[in-house]
């Protein structure tokens, strides 16, 4: 699952599942699905306010998220990836269909199942999940082109690229969440759909003959 064969296609397929899916929990459950930074900002403002119920919302979140990073590491070697995205996709179904205080925990199950099943694509290491830690690694590796702090490596530029399309991936994720948040009765449920979509292998998108 976790293969160098993952494409560039497979990475923006998943990053704009978790872009959507982090959106509508915003907006929807004031919680993220797979930004577990986020989440314990929130439980510490909960915390530092006595307002211990939402602390344990966002303290339940977090577990959860961890027990889908836990279910990948457990079962992950022994499902194909279709059987672990199936998996995503029924905990997604559940949490449209949950109440708000159950969903949001079925949800970051999903978003930490999704994130450590596939985590190398074109022998680069990213996140689809999260993204602070792509984003630094594309400006160090673009930076120590010129600095000369790390020693440039013929796949830098691609690895950079690859990045790129990640976040744009994710952004437009979130932007397609916030616009049928409020026009749908379950907008999870569109998100379920793409899933098949990262079983596909196609050539990535910097450099078609450079990546395998």
């Amino acid at each position: 699952m976790s293969s160098s064969d993952n494409t560039v296609w497979q990475a923006c397929i998943l990053a704009i599942i978790a872009g959507y899916a982090d959106a509508i929990g915003f907006l929807t459950f004031g919680a993220f699905a797979g930004a577990m930074t986020g989440n314990t900002v929130l439980l510490g403002i909960a915390l530092a306010g006595a307002q211990y119920a939402d602390a344990a919302q966002s303290a339940i979140i977090i577990v959860s998220f961890l027990a889908g990073v836990a279910f990948s590491a457990v079962l992950g070697g022994k499902l194909p990836l279709a059987g672990i995205l199936g998996i995503e996709a029924a905990a997604i179904v559940g949490a449209a269909l949950l109440a708000p205080h159950l969903a949001a925990p079925v949800l970051a199950f999903a978003m930490g199942l999704q994130n450590a099943t596939m985590t190398r694509f074109s022998g680069t290491n990213l996140n689809t999940v999260f993204l602070t830690g792509n984003l630094q690694k594309m400006m160090q590796d673009f930076l120590g082109r010129f600095t000369g702090s790390t020693r440039p490596t013929r796949s830098e530029p691609i690895e950079s690229a690859t990045i790129a399309w990640v976040w744009l991936a994710y952004l437009a994720g979130v932007v397609a969440g916030a616009f049928v948040q409020h026009r749908m009765a379950d907008p999870l449920l569109p998100i379920v759909l793409l899933l098949p979509l990262a079983l596909i292998r196609r050539p990535a998108f910097p450099n078609r003959q450079g990546i395998r």
